[in-house]
This record gives structure tokens, C-alpha cells and sequence, in this order.
């Protein structure tokens, strides 16, 4: 590569950067240049302006070596210093080309300055229609793990920022440069994610200059470039150094800043006819017609969901190919590539209607498809989808998730108000993988949150039902289906495949006879096995020798390439360019030329994704994983040598949340297959932390490996890597807290086997419990935040002596656990019946299974542990349906307020029952005399806080309530709610009308007689017209009071009536 020494006459490799920028293809390294301007050196300045100031001359240029003896001197204030910078920064003014810049499609900005000019650049456009990203700064280790948004650009600033200098202090000296190395270390070891199609650009840094030649140094020992060209724009190279910049692959620009993006503001007006792929999700109608969207939404969305239609923009598959085995997309349907499965695609159709035309349950629906591998999950699922939307009176759209990790709620959300459709289905393909599972939970819940009225939301997934058995043990799907896919073929379906078949020349026959007996054979052997083994018996083993011919054909390095691709495919993750380049050693010239650019023979297959940022835009796959599976047992039998594989792959990744995300799931999948046993995949996961020890998502999942080794040393050590992990994120995660939590319980447990006087078991016992109740009061919708501290609280009471006060209240708040659990969670409930069994067990054995009412009466004689007493006996007569004695107990308790657990349980009770003015004024007096209330269980204390406004006609402050929970809580429970009803406790039932704002989607209805609007809960109100004369009840939910029809006025009610 030559250097650009003339922008006037080499503007055709100019012009290719420039392409590379607007196609978002571009990382911009920004040094002091672009900020004071390329004619003035920063540091040269500082040095002289501050000797001036203080009247001291050190004659050192260097300005971290002269900081460093700066800093020697007692008489020297860093504070001082630090504050001259400021103010000299201060006066830094935003030029045309900042502003320019700031309003490019940059995929991230990193930059060693500390002044705020790009900041207040991007400030500037906001309201221009030339801004793409919102600007994102990243100024410390810990804002960098945040995953930026698609409509983002992260702005990382290495040395600290003057926006707040004890926050993100400067660095100067060596001794803050070494308290950056982890920091450079994360940033620049993230640039090894991306592909050669990304380039690197800097500006701003002159390597003629001392400390710039050091940064160069600095950064280059990183290795992020790992070889390749980066681009230096700089007005006044040094010419004899231009060889040397050669030698180390920096092309220089002989350029101005300011020049630079005039440039390329000319060269943009010039080429406005130029067809760059423009980023965003591109948006049609079930008619087909265009649909309009914000672009930021649909800039969100892009390379996260993908429209499924006949626009969709795939990789073309052959027909050939796709009959030997690769993995199908919508095209392959849409051109009728694959066999029909009629009956089953009917039989489906119809029961997936039928649910979700009954509209009664408010989580939406989610439909697995479930069989055995490789037999055409997938493929008939995208058929199953294309058959629905043919249907024009559905009015149905559908959307593939293509990455859960970025999906975010209200992206989805909008999507679906945008379509304005009547049917919405989400395709989630690859949900196989643990963490796809858990994140299609969360977003089933999310949007059922929404209750959409006018559009059924319904998810599809594909999924092996041997693994799905494997999930269900652990998770509840609220509202799932599963429906059963065999691999058989009908004759009909063969003589069809028959046909596809010798078209492309895959097998021949040379009559119906022929093809007959081609039938019968198919009809007798094949059993439902896969795909891949019918076309083995099809072709008599034609189809498997010709995969391994592919295999042979491919180079020596490419072989090597395909093993370790199909190791990582073989459990459906794909194999990010950057880490196959690793593991096969190769820079990326020879990668580039040995890999990339050779023939794959249809089985490494090359896959460009639409990405953000620093995460990967090349990966590599194999045809199906199915194949990928077969193809390692034949070229790798030895299991041991595969593991040596994997071995190897996890001690060549690279640190990153890309990498992180792929070794938690490869090793996920690994442990639930059963390949290895538990020793082997320990040692996998050690040899990850060998690479991964800065991820605070790999050290949480290497703490839960930690903790199941259960060693004393094993579980300290997986502790402080949580610790760790923690510090490293800028918010507080309550999924760290709660490994935490277990770490410290199964700690106290080890301790308790051996010691005699108890000290560390209850010093973890107490830091566990802490950390439980910090757990369950930020995360009060999982279950998580109920089984393990259950669990800690009965072994407590099992296996620890206790007073009876405490041994009381510890029942007390297993209970109160249990009821909160019951209500409030809704996956893995089973978890907690169970539970629920263990402590009845214990009640039993703590009574000499005897009585457990004469047990609590003998409690009850104790004056002391009298009202303790009286909360258990009203949760036994409770159970036994006794509502009198409850009462009973409740009056007796209302004098006993001096005693806190007293006071939190009549909150409780009277929450549930605010119905009652009465009840309404006594529960806002206890919120008002016990502040603690508050702080123990936010959740409850605003939720009933809620409902007794609303029901004393202070909608605001109801509201106001509501946001709290809304603004505390993710993960609602979209189901839980209590009814509005009479003061005799009746279900009230209102006369309203429906009404709906002009500019509004959703109907809604208004009851005159309270003043009250309110949106209707999830159903069809298309026969309800604004005006209509209806009866409602309502409901309060956990995000809002919401009404439902019951019947329309016309009709005579015996309810109640408003």
C-alpha cells in the first residue's frame, strides 16, 4: 500500500477510505490534533505554559517524564496541574470538521484526548438531519462492559475526561498510564473481533513527536491491528520516516484535519447517486406495500430481527447444496425447494389458530416444534410461517429474532405498533443455544406486559425435544405449546423429494418403475432418522463420500480451519473470523489469502452479518451442525483429541463480551450433552479464565463451575472472582448478588461439617442472608430470588439451634416467602412446590408429628412469642380455609404494633383487602407511622399503595406509585392482579363507555361515574365502537388499572352495579 501524499492526485484511494466510512466501516483512533489543531503539539504546550506558570524549567520534552519529576517534588499539586488543563481545554472551540465528523457512521471513536469537543460536536447536530449515532462515552473499565444500541457509537476515552476529573482522572505520568493497562488492554484486544473489512483510521497524531511515537508503541504492543494497514492523516509527515511507516503498515494522508472531512464532504456530494447499503430494517406490509418507520427504529432493529417475505435479502443457497445438507432460510421456501409436510403443516395451522384466536391468556403464546435432530425442524417451521402469511384474511407478518443478545423489549414493542398488522409472529431459530432460551422467556414476558388488543403476538421455535425436555426442568413457559414433527415421509412427500432430487442431478432413475421401487424402499428403511441419513440411503452413501471429497479437496489449512469451525457449529454457534484466525495461527495477510479467499467447497461456509461496533462481521460455518457433527467423528474419532480441540480453542480466545458470550455457551453445551465428564469440563473452564478472567459474565459462570467442584479453597476463589466481576460493571447486577449468595450458603455448609464452635459458618450464614434479601428485593419476579433462600432459611432451622423467638420468625418469613413466590413469579414453579413439601416435612418433624395447631397454641400461651404465634396460626387457618379465626387473629394483632413483623404482616393482610375504607385508612396510617415498610419490600408497599389511592379516587398519586415499580422492576409478572370490588368484598361490576383518541391505537373505556379511564386488557374490541354502552370490571395490575368488557349493557346483569 502506497502512502497518500497527494489528496488532489490519488483521490481514487482516497475515495476508497471514504467508502469505507459512510458504509460504517471504520474505526477512528483521535489524538491531540484534532482537537488544538496539527500545527501545535499538546504536550510541547503544557510543558512550556505550565514551566511559565510556575516558573521552573526542567528542559525535558517528554511530558510524561516531566510529570514524573514534576511529581517528585513536594512542592508540585497534581490538583493544580490538572486544573491548568482544564481551563486550557476549556477554550478549545468545535470546528466545521468536528461537526462533520460527528455526523459519520463511525462503528466506534477511541481517543486518548480529555477535552469534550466530540462530545459537544454531537450536541450540536442532534437536531440535524445529518445525525446518525447518538454518542455513547465510555471513559473507564467499567462503563465499557455497557452494550451500546445500534443507534449509538461508543467514544471511548482512554486517558480520562475533564468532565469530571475524580471520576475519570487524567493521565499523564507513568505511574497513571500503568493503572490504565487493563483498560488499553480491553479496548484494544476488542479490535481483534472485527474483519479485514474494517479499517482502521487516526487522526491527530503525529509519530514525528515523541510521546506519539511512544502511543504508537503503547498501542501496537496490544498486537489489535495484528498486522494490518491503519491510516494516519497528518499534514506534516516526516518524509525520511516514510519507509518506516511503510514497514509498520501506516499509510500516511498528507492531510489536514479540517481538510480531511472537507474532502470528504465533497467527495459525499458528489456521489449522493451512490447505492451504499444504508442501514436500518427495511419494512413491508402483509400486502406487500412499503411501510414507513422512524429511522431510529428501524436503525435498531437492523441485524436483530429480519422481516420474513419475499424480500427477504439471505444467502442464496443452490438447490444442490440445500438437498446435501444446508441449513435452509426463507428463500428455499419461497422458491419451493423444500417437500411439503401437508398434513402436518394443516394440523398445525389449525391448533396454532385455535389458541391464538382464544385470546384468554394474557401471557402470548409460544409454539415449539419440537423432533429429533436434523430431520427439517427449521425448514418446515419457515414453511409452516410461509403458509400462514399466504393466507390474505390473517393479515399476518413475521419476524425472525436473529441475535437475543441485543433484542431489547421496546424495540420489539414498536416494531409490532408500527406494523399495525393483525397477526405478528416471531421465528426464533437457534433458541437451542441457553441463553437464547432464557432471553425468548424475557421477551415473551415483556411484550405480553403490553396487552395488545388488536393484534395476536405468537412466537415459533424450532427446538430438539430432547433438549427442550432438558430446559423445562429448570424454566416454565408460560402458555407454551409443543408440537411434535417425526421425520417420516408419506409416499406422496418421497415421490415429491424423488423429483427434486434427480433434478439436480443428485440421483437418477429412468422410469416410474424405478422410481417406484426408489419409494418403496424409503417407505421400508428410512425410520424418521435425519435428512442427512435419508440421502445416505438414497444416494447409496453417494452424498457422505462426497462431503468427505470436499473435505480432502480443501488445503491443509483450510481442513484445520473447517475442524474447528465444526466443533463450534456441531452446537450451533458460529465461529467469529477473528478466533479461527487465532487458532490456526495466522496473521490476517495469510488468513486473508489462505482462508477468506479460498474455495470453501461448500462446507466452510463464509457468513458477513450485519454488525455494531467492535462485534464480529465475519463468521464461519459449516452446512448444517448436523454435518458438522458427522464430519468431526469421521476426521477426529479420538473424543479425546476433539477435547483437545476445545482446549485449545478457549486458551487462544481473546477477551471480549463477543468471546465471552460464545464460551459461556459452548460450554453450556458441552456440560448438557454429556461429551465430557465433570473433571474434564473443569479443566475447559480454567483454561477460558486463562483468557477470560476480565469478563465479568465469564467469571460469573466460572464461579458456578467453582462452586460445583465444592471445595472450601474451590468456592473463597469463586467469591472473589464475582467480587471482581462486580466491580467491573457500573451498575449493580442482582444476578451477581445472587451467586454471591449461594457461594456464601454452600460455604457455611462445608465450615458447619467441621466445626465445633460455628464462627465462619455464621459469618457466611449472615453474608448470605444479607445478600438474599438484596436479591430478592431487586428481583422479586424470579424464582431464583426464592428457591436459594428458602433453601438457606430451612437448613438453618433444621440443622442450627434457635431460640423459639427466632426460630418463629424465621418460619414467619419462610412463609411469607412461599406466598410471594406464589404469587409474584411465573417460571420454575415446580422449584417451589418442592420446597414447599421440605418444610412441611420439617413443621412435622419440629411438632414430633404431632399437631402442628397444638404445637402453635403452646406457642401462643408464651406472651412473648404471642404475636409470632398469631401470624403462623392465621397462615394455618388460612390454609384450612378458616376465614373467622383468621379475622380473629388479625384484631388480636392490631394491638400488638409495638412488634415489627406484626406490623409488616397487617400490611400484607390489609393490602389484600383495600376494598374496605376502613381497611384503606388503616394501611396508609401503618405506611405513614413505619418508614421501613419502604425499604423491605418496596414492591408490596407501592402496589398496595396503588390500589388504595386508586380506590380513594387519587388517581395521580396511584400512578405515581406505579412508576415506581415500573422504574425499580423488570421482569413483571404480566398475569398477577386483584380485582376491584365492593365494600362487602363482591366483584364490583361498571357501566362505561368505550372511547378512542383520535391519534390513539388502543381503545379504552370511560366510567362516568368515577371518572375513570382506563385501556381494556388484551382481546378483540373490533365489534366496539366508540360510544358503545358496556360493563366492565377492573383489574389492577402490577403496570396499571385495566378494564375488562364482560358484557355489552344491553344485557341484564345480577352483579352489582355503578
Amino acid at each position: 500500500m502506497e502512502h497518500i501524499l497527494d489528496i488532489e492526485n490519488q483521490e481514487e484511494a482516497l475515495n476508497s477510505i471514504f467508502l469505507k466510512i459512510k458504509e460504517s466501516n471504520t474505526i477512528l483512533f483521535l489524538g491531540a490534533g484534532a482537537s488544538v489543531g496539527e500545527k501545535r503539539y499538546l504536550s510541547k504546550e503544557l510543558i512550556a505554559y505550565y514551566e511559565s506558570k510556575i516558573n521552573k524549567n526542567l528542559y525535558e520534552p517528554n511530558i510524561t517524564k516531566w510529570l514524573d519529576i514534576l511529581s517528585a517534588d513536594d512542592n508540585f499539586s497534581r490538583t493544580h496541574f490538572d486544573n491548568f488543563v482544564q481551563e486550557l481545554l476549556q477554550k478549545l472551540s468545535v470546528t466545521d470538521a468536528h461537526r462533520i465528523m460527528a455526523g459519520l457512521p463511525w462503528r466506534e471513536i477511541i481517543t486518548t484526548n480529555y477535552d469534550l469537543l466530540v462530545e459537544r460536536a454531537f450536541d450540536e447536530i442532534m437536531s440535524f438531519s445529518r445525525k446518525i449515532y447518538d454518542i455513547k462515552p465510555i471513559r473507564n473499565q467499567k462503563q465499557y462492559n455497557y452494550r451500546e444500541a445500534n443507534t449509538e457509537v461508543r467514544y471511548i476515552k482512554l486517558n480520562g475526561c475533564i468532565s469530571d476529573k475524580s471520576l475519570y482522572p487524567l493521565a499523564f505520568t507513568t505511574d497513571d498510564f500503568r493503572k490504565l493497562n487493563k483498560f488499553y488492554k480491553l479496548v484494544l484486544n476488542d479490535l481483534k473481533n472485527i474483519s479485514h473489512e474494517i479499517q482502521f483510521l487516526s487522526m491527530g497524531y503525529s509519530f514525528t513527536d515523541d510521546f506519539g511515537k511512544e502511543l504508537l508503541e503503547k498501542f501496537d504492543s496490544y498486537n489489535f491491528r495484528d498486522k494490518r494497514w491503519i491510516f494516519n492523516v497528518d499534514p506534516f509527515p516526516n518524509d525520511n520516516s516514510l519507509a518506516y511507516y511503510k514497514k509498520n503498515k501506516i499509510c500516511i494522508i498528507r492531510c489536514s484535519f479540517q481538510d480531511f472531512f472537507l474532502k470528504y464532504k465533497e467527495w459525499e456530494t458528489k456521489n449522493a447517486h451512490m447505492a451504499v447499503r444504508k442501514k436500518g430494517l427495511s419494512l413491508s406490509s402483509s400486502q406487500d406495500f412499503h411501510i414507513s418507520a422512524p429511522p431510529q427504529l428501524l436503525l435498531s432493529l437492523d441485524g436483530i430481527v429480519k422481516q420474513l417475505n419475499a424480500h427477504t435479502k439471505e444467502r442464496f443457497i443452490k438447490e444442490e447444496e440445500y438437498y446435501k445438507g444446508d441449513e435452509p432460510n426463507f428463500g428455499v421456501i419461497t422458491r419451493g425447494l423444500d417437500v411439503i409436510k401437508a398434513k402436518y403443516t394443516k394440523s398445525f395451522i389449525d391448533e396454532i389458530l385455535n389458541v391464538v384466536n382464544d385470546k384468554k391468556d394474557t401471557f402470548v403464546p409460544v409454539f415449539f416444534i419440537s423432533g429429533d435432530f436434523g430431520i427439517g425442524k427449521s425448514t418446515f417451521t419457515l414453511r409452516l410461517i410461509y403458509e400462514l402469511e399466504k393466507q390474505a384474511d390473517l393479515d399476518l407478518v413475521s419476524f425472525e429474532i436473529v441475535d437475543f443478545n441485543k433484542a431489547r423489549k421496546e424495540h420489539l414493542i414498536d416494531l409490532i405498533k408500527t406494523m399495525k398488522v393483525k397477526n405478528f409472529i416471531f421465528f426464533c431459530d437457534e433458541i437451542e443455544v441457553e441463553s437464547y432460551f432464557k432471553a425468548l422467556i424475557e421477551i415473551q414476558r415483556d411484550i405480553s406486559i403490553e396487552q395488545f388488543q388488536d393484534c395476536n403476538i405468537f412466537f415459533i421455535a424450532p427446538i430438539r425435544e430432547n433438549i427442550l425436555e432438558k430446559f423445562k426442568l429448570n424454566r416454565t413457559v408460560p402458555n407454551s405449546h409443543e408440537l411434535k414433527i417425526s421425520g417420516e415421509f408419506t409416499a406422496d412427500e418421497i415421490d415429491d423429494l424423488l423429483d427434486k432430487l434427480k433434478k439436480v442431478n443428485l440421483i437418477d432413475f429412468r422410469d416410474a418403475s424405478e422410481k417406484k421401487r426408489l419409494v418403496a424402499k424409503i417407505m421400508r428403511d428410512y425410520n424418521s432418522d435425519s435428512f442427512v441419513a435419508l440421502m445416505a440411503s438414497i444416494t447409496s452413501g453417494r452424498h457422505e463420500n462426497d462431503l468427505i471429497d470436499c473435505y480432502n479437496q480443501l488445503s491443509k489449512e483450510a481442513q484445520q480451519a473447517f475442524l474447528y469451525t465444526a466443533l463450534l457449529h456441531k452446537n450451533k454457534l458460529l465461529m467469529p473470523a477473528s478466533w479461527l484466525k487465532q487458532n490456526i495461527k495466522m496473521d490476517w495477510d495469510e488468513f486473508i489469502t489462505k482462508i477468506v479467499k479460498a474455495e470453501g467447497k461448500g462446507i466452510l461456509i463464509q457468513e458477513f452479518v450485519p454488525s455494531h461496533g467492535t462485534q464480529p462481521d465475519l463468521y464461519f460455518k459449516t452446512k448444517h451442525p448436523l454435518i458438522a457433527e458427522r464430519l468431526v467423528n469421521r476426521f477426529i474419532p479420538n473424543k479425546d483429541k476433539q477435547y483437545q480441540f476445545y482446549e485449545q480453542m478457549l486458551k487462544q480466545i481473546e477477551n471480549g463480551q463477543t468471546s465471552s458470550h460464545l464460551a459461556n455457551n459452548l460450554l453450556k453445551a458441552l456440560s448438557r450433552n454429556n461429551e465430557y465428564n465433570n473433571t474434564q469440563i473443569d479443566k475447559l473452564f480454567d483454561a477460558g479464565y486463562t483468557k477470560l478472567s476480565e469478563d465479568p459474565y465469564f467469571l460469573l459462570n466460572y464461579a458456578i463451575n467453582l462452586q460445583n467442584r465444592r471445595t472450601k479453597n474451590s468456592i473463597k476463589k469463586a467469591i472473589d472472582y464475582v467480587l471482581y466481576a462486580e466491580s467491573l460493571l457500573d451498575y449493580r447486577n442482582h444476578r451477581f448478588i445472587h451467586r454471591r449468595a449461594v457461594l456464601n450458603f454452600e460455604l457455611a455448609k462445608l465450615y458447619f461439617a467441621e466445626e465445633n464452635q460455628l464462627t465462619y459458618t455464621y459469618f457466611y450464614i449472615k453474608e448470605a442472608e444479607d445478600l438474599f434479601i438484596l436479591k430478592q428485593l431487586l428481583d422479586p419476579f424470579s424464582a431464583f430470588s426464592y428457591v436459594d433462600y428458602i433453601k438457606l432459611v430451612v437448613w438453618q432451622l433444621e440443622n442450627i439451634e434457635h431460640d423459639n423467638e427466632d426460630e418463629m420468625q424465621k418460619q414467619i418469613l419462610i412463609e411469607d416467602l412461599f406466598d410471594l413466590a406464589n404469587r409474584t413469579v411465573t417460571d420454575d414453579l415446580g422449584r417451589i412446590d418442592s420446597l414447599q413439601t421440605i418444610y412441611a416435612n420439617y413443621l412435622n418433624k419440629r411438632s414430633d408429628n404431632n399437631d402442628y395447631k397444638q404445637y402453635l397454641d403452646e406457642l401462643y400461651q408464651n406472651p412473648r412469642l404471642r404475636p409470632y404465634a398469631c401470624i403462623l396460626l392465621y397462615n394455618y387457618h388460612l390454609q384450612n380455609e378458616e376465614y373467622e379465626k383468621c379475622d380473629s387473629y388479625i384484631s388480636e394483632m392490631e394491638y400488638m404494633q409495638e412488634n415489627f413483623e406484626v406490623v409488616k404482616f397487617l400490611f400484607k393482610i390489609y393490602g389484600r383487602n383495600l376494598h374496605d375504607a376502613n381497611t384503606r385508612a388503616k394501611l396508609l396510617r401503618i405506611a405513614r407511622e413505619n418508614t421501613q415498610l419502604e425499604k423491605d419490600n418496596p414492591l408490596r408497599f407501592y402496589y398496595f399503595k396503588f390500589i388504595a389511592e386508586s380506590y380513594n379516587f387519587n388517581y395521580f398519586d396511584g400512578r405515581n406509585c406505579l412508576s415506581n415499580i415500573q422504574n425499580k422492576y423488570h421482569n413483571l409478572n404480566p398475569e398477577f392482579h386483584y380485582e376491584w370490588k365492593d365494600p362487602d368484598g363482591e366483584v364490583l361490576i361498571f357501566d362505561a363507555i368505550v372511547v378512542k383518541n383520535s391519534g390513539e391505537r388502543f381503545k379504552a373505556i370511560k366510567i362516568s361515574n368515577i371518572q375513570l379511564t382506563a385501556r381494556l386488557i388484551k382481546g378483540n374490541y373490533d365489534k366496539y365502537v366508540a360510544g358503545s354502552t358496556v360493563k366492565v370490571k377492573l383489574h389492577f395490575y402490577l403496570y396499571g388499572l385495566m378494564a375488562e368488557i364482560i358484557q355489552t349493557a344491553e344485557n341484564n346483569l345480577a352483579n352489582t352495579q355503578v
